[in-house]
């Protein structure tokens, strides 16, 4: 057996991924069970399974279900389970470290970027099992391409105006927001670079975890917010459809921008499967953002920020890299060139089908978790 935790994440993306890796699971023989956190009573269904050592494995997707501190009573229910953990987060370690540092037998962890294990094992714990595990995205039929009738759609929340993120710097102190701006500077030169070099540039090598975890914080922040703004700014001009939250600042300066708003997740995939192109303007140190691959689930082109991992992933048929020196022009050629922007994604689609949906990243799993052997 094979048991998954279900919760509600913030924008409930991970409702999708879970079954998607149950399915997975059952595809390659193994009896998958979703634990759905989200319903009443699941700690009693999970304490029956633990206490008759019925799980050969615990998937924690996005941390739901890990017990939350080291100290954590739940520690024991797992140890006694005899089944291994495995905790699939879809960030940055730097701000998982109370779901990563815990005592739990055959416990393991996947990440979406590749950087991630020595991260995790130079600034958290050298004995823990890591593995680079990207986004999937779930098999859904495509609208036809003469259907679509969103030419670019930008998903994605604006927590703070970048701009007010870093004047607020200053309230730290001098000396703090000298080196926050000197991070932000040298990470924004080379997103793909690992955000903990820059701030290892700027405040010395011989940093422990509690020295960069604020500045890779405060910074990381930052970088997500200005890349979305720096985005919607040079493509304000084209016929662009944004989703997500805290926008509401920039409708007037951008008023050819279709603002939609914080949209339920139904919505969300609704906007991208009527989406010609997708964008995916992202910190390419992340190595992979689920936008990606579910622009290519949908049928839409995939016009992302550059990662080491999407260079390796997909070939130059299948994915878009934004122009970081002048994105606008690059676009403009894009929508004007419609064969074009239909090959790439179908093309896109093709790949996501066969190497990048949730079923295999299940099977990735089973194989480093030793399931099903």
């Amino acid at each position: 057996m094979i048991v998954l935790f279900n919760g509600e994440g913030t924008y409930g993306s991970v409702g999708a991924m879970v079954p998607g890796l149950a399915d997975g699971f059952a595809a390659l023989g193994l009896d998958p069970v979703i634990i759905d956190l989200t319903n009443p009573g699941p700690e009693r269904r999970f304490h029956e399974i633990a206490e008759g050592a019925a799980a050969d494995a615990i998937i924690c997707v996005s941390g739901f279900g890990l017990p939350d501190r080291p100290d954590s009573p739940a520690i024991e229910v797992f140890n006694r389970s005899g089944a291994s953990v495995v905790g699939v987060f879809l960030d940055h370690p730097f701000c998982l470290r109370d779901r990563i540092d815990l005592p739990l037998d055959g416990y393991q962890a996947s990440f979406p970027a590749g950087h991630a294990a020595n991260f995790v094992g130079q600034f958290i714990r050298d004995d823990l099992a890591c593995h680079h595990l990207p986004h999937g995205a779930v098999r859904r039929a495509d609208l036809p391409w003469a259907e679509r009738d969103l030419p670019l759609v930008l998903v994605a929340s604006l927590f703070l105006p970048p701009e007010a993120q870093r004047r607020a710097w200053r309230d730290y102190g001098r000396d703090v927001e000298t080196r926050l701006n000197e991070i932000a500077d040298i990470a924004g030169r080379d997103l793909a670079r690992p955000l903990e070099a820059a701030v290892l540039d700027v405040i010395g090598d011989d940093a422990g975890f509690e020295d960069l975890f604020p500045y890779m914080k405060t910074v990381d922040d930052y970088l997500r917010n200005w890349q979305r703004v720096a985005c919607v700014e040079a493509l304000a001009a084209f016929p662009l459809t944004v989703v997500g939250q805290g926008w509401e600042t920039y409708a007037e300066k951008f008023p050819g921008v279709r603002f939609a708003g914080e949209q339920p997740i139904s919505e969300a995939m609704a906007a991208i499967d009527r989406a010609k192109a997708v964008l995916n303007p992202f910190p390419g140190y992340n190595g992979s953002h689920e936008r990606v691959v579910n622009a290519m689930a949908g049928g839409a082109a995939a016009l992302t920020s550059r990662s080491d991992y999407y260079a390796d992933a997909f070939g130059a048929s299948e994915i878009i890299y934004l122009d970081d020196a002048d994105p606008a022009a690059g676009v403009a050629a894009l929508l004007a060139d419609d064969a074009r922007l239909e090959a790439v994604a179908s093309n896109g689609r093709a790949r996501m089908l066969v190497e990048h949906t949730w079923e295999r990243r299940a099977e990735r799993i089973a194989d480093f978790a030793g399931l099903g052997a």
